[in-house]
């Protein structure tokens, strides 16, 4: 029986439905104690067979056997076995781990076997002096020459003692005099009892084995044994193998991060720049987004929603007809408040405030074409109205909002006329306010009242803000005895998020 059996092995590769076949039945036989070349030229498939012999390759048909029994190339656990403990890899490109030293390369293989600490560290120095590599063990594989590193590849590859060695392309980076030295090498590991796998496609290379099988277009050409193989002693013990412990993975960052401290701390340094500038930048554009969110609601309060009631428009009024009845008003000199225009009652500012997520209900009345008389002179008021939520307190700049008899004068179209350098003398002064309407029959009727000026405002909407408090209006009206019920109100919302919802 032999040792490893390869069984009518197919492989292929797929470039969407078209195949391509690179193995079309291969069928070997191998013994330990053989150094076997397999031979050919670039893309006859020889690394694809070594991947399928050592368990990386698991897409292909036929059978890989060892030692009579078949393995199942699908089950992870049994292929983890299997190359932990029968396989041994040398790979052309050597693949030592750059930030560990020369023994530590060959001792993380054997943290994968049951020796003791001590006992591990005595194998990787045993087979370090076998390679010739005694008086490198403390160097990193970037202070090797190619020869070198191979050797150390040859000493891994032996360290957790398998019975296969899988060697691909060995030489293929190596001159002639390295090339000697690891062909002695792997003769060496042959004669000791194990199955050497050589690929090569190199005629010197494949002459140093005990056997040549030729490989070409996915076919065994010939398969000729130049010497017979060397014997085995059955009753040597294995070296038995365990999985990695945890702990290894660990210690091999730390030595990373040894090895390359400089870096690591450039990296530390460069990532702490990174970090600030996000921060820095997300802190700039927090108090820029806030800065400009305060400047939109200085304009207008987002918050706040105005409410009118319906009013219904005659057929001759429709398409403007309402509009062109105030400004005909408005020219006569007129206020526009003439007009009927419908009331808020206090059930209905009740049924407001019952609205979910409604916070407050402020009742608002406004007079058209007031005059504020400040000693002799008279100034001009397009608008007098009761301050509301949607008044915001920044555009107060001079003084407070108004109180009990009180108001607030805009600061162009008042406070800078009263005086140019001085406005802001004018908070605390008398201003007598008056302006006309109508009564319940029609009549014309003029409220006049003496105020104290309590705040200059400059709005940034552009508008001129005179108001005063609605107890104020309505103190104001109710001496004449007007309605004081509101033509519109200021309903606030709770939150921005539910302003569609009110």
């Amino acid at each position: 029986m032999s040792y490893l059996e390869l069984k009518d092995i197919h492989k292929a590769y797929y470039l969407g439905k078209q195949a391509f076949p690179v193995l079309n039945g291969i069928n070997l036989t191998f013994e330990r104690g053989e150094f076997v070349a397999i031979l050919g030229e670039s893309g006859g498939g020889k690394s694809t067979l070594m991947n399928i012999i050592g368990g990386l390759d698991r897409q292909f048909e036929g059978q890989v056997l060892l030692q009579g029994t078949a393995l199942d190339h699908h089950q992870e656990k049994q292929m983890d076995q299997y190359r932990r403990e029968t396989i041994g890899y040398i790979y052309q490109s050597y693949n030592l781990i750059n930030h560990l030293s020369v023994l530590d390369n060959v001792l993380i293989s054997l943290d994968m076997t049951k020796l003791n600490r001590a006992a591990r560290e005595q194998r990787a120095k045993e087979l370090l002096a076998k390679v010739g590599l005694t008086d490198q063990i403390k160097k990193y594989p970037n202070q090797l020459s190619g020869g070198q590193k191979q050797r150390v590849a040859i000493a891994r590859a032996l360290a957790s003692d398998p019975q296969i060695i899988i060697a691909d392309e060995p030489t293929g980076a190596l001159d002639s005099e390295n090339t000697a030295d690891v062909l002695k090498l792997l003769d060496q590991i042959a004669e000791e009892g194990r199955l050497v796998i050589c690929v090569t496609h190199s005629e010197d290379v494949a002459n140093a084995g005990t056997r040549i099988v030729r490989l070409a277009d996915g076919q065994i050409t010939s398969d000729d044994r130049i010497k017979a193989a060397y014997p085995v002693d059955e009753n040597r013990q294995q070296i038995p193998a365990r999985k990695l412990p945890w702990y290894v993975p660990m210690s091999t960052a730390f030595k990373h991060l040894r090895y390359t401290w400089t870096w690591n701390l450039i990296i530390i340094i460069g990532t702490a720049i990174g970090l600030f500038a996000v921060m820095l930048f997300n802190g700039l554009g927090n108090g820029l987004k806030g800065y400009i969110n305060q400047e939109i609601n200085d304009m207008v309060n987002p918050r706040v929603v105005t409410v009118s009631r319906y009013q219904k428009t005659s057929p001759n009024q429709r398409g403007g007809g309402a509009q062109a009845n105030n400004q005909q008003a408005a020219a006569m000199g007129v206020s526009s408040t003439t007009t009927s225009q419908p009331t808020f009652s206090s059930t209905q500012l009740a049924q407001l405030k019952k609205v979910k997520h409604v916070q407050t209900v402020q009742p608002i009345i406004s007079a058209s074409n007031a005059t504020l008389s400040i000693g002799s002179k008279d100034y001009a008021a397009s608008t007098l109205t009761t301050w509301t939520a949607s008044n915001r307190k920044s555009i107060i700049k001079a003084g407070h909002t108004a109180g009990k008899n009180e108001i607030v004068v805009d600061k162009d179209t008042v406070a800078k006329k009263w005086s140019s350098k001085n406005w802001k003398d004018l908070v605390g002064k008398k201003v007598t306010v008056s302006f006309q309407t109508t009564n319940a029959s029609g009549k014309s009727v003029t409220v006049k009242q003496q105020l104290t000026v309590a705040g200059i405002t400059e709005s940034t909407t552009g508008g001129a803000v005179n108001a005063v408090s609605y107890a104020t209006m309505k103190a104001m009206r109710s001496s004449k005895d007007l309605s004081t019920k509101p033509t519109s109100v200021a309903v606030k919302v709770d939150s921005r998020n539910h302003n569609d919802a009110v």
